[in-house]
């Protein structure tokens, strides 16, 4: 199974990402939603991800501070 993120992926914030901005409450920890769209280039470094949340929310977030759904279980802890 491929770990990549790409348009149609169900998505969440990572753990790190969550617990270097202490968002250990709230919204974001809880959020999952479907990535529409990946804007940017690899060679840049910064690729932005437009995701749709389930509670119909739409962000941009990059790439690099997501998950797959279905790998949150394995973020180290």
């Amino acid at each position: 199974m491929s770990t990549t993120i790409s348009k149609g992926t169900r998505v969440a914030y990572s753990r790190t990402f969550l617990n270097s901005t202490a968002q250990h409450a709230g919204w974001a920890p809880f959020a999952r939603g479907r990535v529409v769209k990946i804007d940017g280039h690899r060679r840049g470094g910064l690729r932005l991800a437009t995701v749709l949340w389930d509670d119909k929310r739409t962000t941009y977030v990059n790439v690099l501070n997501l998950v797959r759904e279905d790998r949150l279980h394995l973020e180290p802890a």
